[in-house]
C-alpha cells in the first residue's frame, strides 16, 4: 500500500474516492476508516490543498488508483464529474474481473442500467456501531475477489425432499425454458473457447474466414474459421495496446484491424498476413473519456469510435498511417456510449448507450447528423453491443438478459423484430458480429463462450 500522496511515478493510492459535495460527510467518513485499516486513499477534502491543480489531481485519481469508490446518492448519480469518474474506473475494467470500481451505497437511490449490474457496498441500511466492519469486510472482499467464511458452515439441519421443490417458484437462469427461435437461425458448431474470461469484443474480417476476438484478459486474438465446425487460432494473441484492448473492428478490405485500448487510444494493424499483425502509425486519440467501441463504414475510410465521454467521433482514415477527425456527434444517450455499427450504406449509424437504449443516426451529412425514429427496445436489463448484417436491412442487438435480438430496419424509423431472440447463452451476452456475406451471426459471453449461427 503506498502514501497517501505519493509521487505521481509510483501506483499511487488504493483507492480513489469520487463522491458529490453533499456526500462529503460520508466520503471522507469512509476514507478515514479505510485509513485506519491501513489502505492509502485519495479524497478530495483532504488531499486536494491550496495550490493543487484540480483537475489534473482528479484525473490523476481515476487513472493511478487501484480501484475507485463512488459513493452512490441520487446527487451523485446527477453528477457529471461523477459520472466521468465511475465511468472511466469501469472502462478499464469493463468485465469487473479486476473490480477496479467500487460503488459504496449510502442511499436507497436507483442506478442507471450499467451500473445496476455492480455489486455494491450498502451503507444506508447499517448502524453506526456495525457499519466500519461491514465496509472493511466488504472492501476485503472484493480485494481478494471471494466471500469465503473463516468457520465452517453449520450442517442444514432440514433438506426439504427436491421433489416438492415448485421449481417455477425459483427458476434458475442456467434452466430457463427456451425461446423458439426463428425458423431459419441456427447454431453451426459447439461452442469454442481459448478467451481468458469473458469474450468482450469479436469482428468477422471481410472474407469471413478470419474472426478476431477479445478475451477479458484484454488480449486480442484471430482465429480461422473457414470452416466454421472447426474454428483455429491464428498465431499468437496480438501485443502492443498499453493496459489491454476491449474493442476490436476489421476495415472492408479485411487488411485493416482497429482495436481501443483502457488507455483511451485507438491502434490500426496491418494484417494482411495474420500470423505476422504490424501496428500502423500512431494512436488516434481526442476522447475525453474511455473509449469503448469502434466501426469501420463500408467505404473503408471512415471509422467511428464512441466513448464514455458520451460522443462519437468520426475519423477520415484513407491514409491510415494520418487519420485525420473529420466531425463529433453529440449523442442522445444519456451516459456513455459502448457500441457502434455502420449499415452497409455508410449513411446510418447505430449505436448503444450506458442508458440501455439502441438508437440509430442518419450519417449521411457528416457535418449534420441527426437520430433517426425512437429508440429500440424490448430488453430485460441492458443492450451491450450491436451489428448490421451486409445487406443493410438486419440488426443484431445483444444484452444482459443472454438473448440475441434480430430486428428488420429496412424502414429506418420504424425498426421491427424478427421472429423470437435466440437463446443458448448462459451469461450475459457481450458482442455479436455478422459475416461480410451476412450468412453467419457470432456472439461472445460473459463466460468466454463464443456461438456461430447460421443466418440463412
Amino acid at each position: 500500500m503506498g502514501a497517501s500522496g505519493a509521487s505521481p511515478q509510483a501506483k499511487a493510492w488504493d483507492f480513489f474516492v469520487s463522491y458529490t459535495r453533499v456526500d462529503r460527510t460520508w466520503a471522507e467518513w469512509v476514507a478515514w476508516h479505510l485509513e485506519e485499516a491501513g489502505y492509502s486513499v485519495l479524497i478530495e477534502a483532504w488531499d486536494f490543498v491550496p495550490g493543487t491543480n484540480w483537475r489534473f489531481r482528479m484525473g490523476e485519481g481515476a487513472q493511478r488508483a487501484e480501484r475507485t469508490i463512488a459513493i452512490l446518492s441520487a446527487a451523485y448519480l446527477k453528477s457529471v464529474y461523477g459520472e466521468q469518474e465511475w465511468q472511466a474506473a469501469q472502462a478499464a475494467d469493463p468485465n469487473g474481473f479486476a473490480r477496479k470500481l467500487l460503488p459504496i451505497r449510502v442511499e436507497d437511490c436507483l442506478r442507471p442500467s450499467l451500473l445496476d449490474t455492480v455489486v455494491s457496498i450498502d451503507l444506508f441500511d447499517r448502524t453506526a456501531a456495525d457499519a466500519p466492519q461491514h465496509l472493511l469486510d466488504q472492501v476485503q472482499s472484493s480485494i481478494s475477489g471471494r466471500a469465503k467464511p473463516t468457520t465452517q458452515p453449520t450442517f442444514p439441519i432440514s433438506v426439504p425432499d427436491s421433489r416438492s421443490v415448485d421449481e417455477h417458484a425459483f427458476p434458475s437462469p442456467a434452466r430457463r425454458a427456451p425461446v423458439p427461435p426463428p425458423t431459419d437461425p441456427g447454431p453451426l458448431c459447439e461452442p469454442f473457447t481459448g478467451n481468458v474470461g469473458g469474450v468482450v469484443s469479436l469482428a468477422f474480417a471481410a472474407d469471413g474466414h478470419t474472426l478476431a476476438t477479445v478475451g477479458a484478459d484484454w488480449s486480442v486474438r484471430l482465429w480461422d474459421v473457414t470452416d466454421p465446425t472447426r474454428p483455429e487460432q491464428i498465431s499468437r494473441p496480438l501485443t502492443g495496446q498499453t493496459g489491454g484492448v476491449v474493442s476490436v473492428a476489421f476495415a472492408a478490405n479485411g487488411h485493416i484491424l482497429a482495436t481501443v485500448g483502457v488507455d483511451w487510444l485507438v491502434r490500426l494493424w496491418d494484417i494482411t498476413d495474420p500470423a505476422r499483425p504490424e501496428q500502423i502509425g500512431h494512436p488516434l486519440t481526442g476522447h475525453a473519456g474511455g473509449v469503448v467501441s469502434v466501426a469501420f463504414a463500408a467505404n473503408g475510410h471512415t471509422l467511428a469510435t464512441v466513448g464514455y465521454d458520451w460522443m462519437v467521433r468520426l475519423w477520415d482514415i484513407t491514409d491510415p498511417a494520418r487519420p485525420e477527425q473529420t466531425c463529433q456527434i453529440l449523442t442522445g444517450h444519456r451516459g456513455g456510449v459502448v457500441s457502434v455499427a455502420f449499415a452497409a450504406d455508410g449513411h446510418t449509424l447505430a449505436t448503444v448507450g450506458c442508458d440501455g437504449t439502441v438508437r440509430l443516426w442518419d450519417v449521411t451529412d457528416p457535418a449534420r447528423p441527426g437520430p433517426i425514429g425512437e429508440p429500440l427496445t424490448g430488453y430485460v436489463g441492458t443492450a451491450m453491443s450491436v451489428a448490421f448484417a451486409a445487406d443493410g436491412h438486419t440488426l443484431a442487438t445483444v444484452g444482459c438478459d443472454r438473448m440475441v435480438r434480430l430486428w428488420d430496419v429496412a424502414d429506418r424509423t420504424r425498426p421491427r423484430p424478427i421472429g423470437q431472440p435466440l437463446t443458448g447463452h448462459t451469461e450475459a451476452v457481450m458482442s455479436v458480429a455478422f459475416t461480410a456475406n451476412g450468412h453467419t451471426l457470432a456472439t461472445g459471453d460473459h463466460d468466454g463462450t463464443v456461438r456461430l449461427w447460421r443466418m440463412y
